[in-house]
């Protein structure tokens, strides 16, 4: 039985050392930055941190990594486009010295990540301008153009007109008829009281 468990342990062990690892270099390859925080700000962080039992220093780090995407999102498009070449071309200085004052050759580093992060934006402003053209033009058919609204007004006034002109020879012989009397269909005169309405 003691056999069967030793190479489970060992696995563990062995991706214990690996996860150490990855968090060694992981550390080797950022750099230290000091913040200053307002009471606030620095208790909601150390909450926050608490909650999902992680430190303070990670969560700080996550937050300010999205809050810059989110920043940089705002910025206009032409100058989000240089301002991804520059931020991409100081990153590759900027982990140069990071290794050098670890002592190790190299760190790792996405290259191109802002420019990457500038196309994705801009494909995802297009996605939405495609969308809300779509939508206003969904839109545009339930609300009538002055053109199309003036022709239907025009429409609906001529056909009860012209419903009611087709009618009337039949109500008006009738009138005639009750004015009359029986028997006087033919009467020339027909009386001012049918015309008042």
């Amino acid at each position: 039985m003691q056999d069967t468990e030793t190479p489970r342990t060992h696995s563990l062990i062995d991706r214990y050392y690996e996860e150490e690892r990855e968090l060694q270099e992981k550390e080797l390859s950022l750099a230290e930055v000091t913040l200053r925080l307002d009471a606030n700000d620095l208790a909601m962080l150390g909450m926050v941190a608490r909650r999902f039992r992680k430190g303070r220093d990670d969560v700080a780090q996550e937050v300010l990594s999205h809050a810059l995407i989110d920043l940089f999102a705002r910025i206009e498009s032409g100058e989000r486009k240089l301002m991804a070449r520059d931020a991409d071309e100081s990153a590759k200085a900027i982990a140069t010295s990071i290794a050098e004052e670890n002592g190790i050759r190299d760190v790792d580093f996405r290259s191109g990540y802002w420019a990457q992060q500038e196309r994705q934006i801009t494909k995802l402003e297009k996605q939405r301008e495609k969308l809300e053209k779509k939508a206003a033009k969904e839109a545009a058919p339930a609300e009538p153009t002055p053109a199309a609204s003036n022709e239907s007004a025009e429409d609906t006034v001529q056909y009860p007109e012209t419903g009611a002109i087709e009618k009337a020879p039949a109500a008006l012989e009738t009138q005639i008829e009750a004015a009359n009397g029986p028997g006087q269909e033919n009467a020339e005169e027909t009386p001012a009281s049918v015309f008042a309405d």
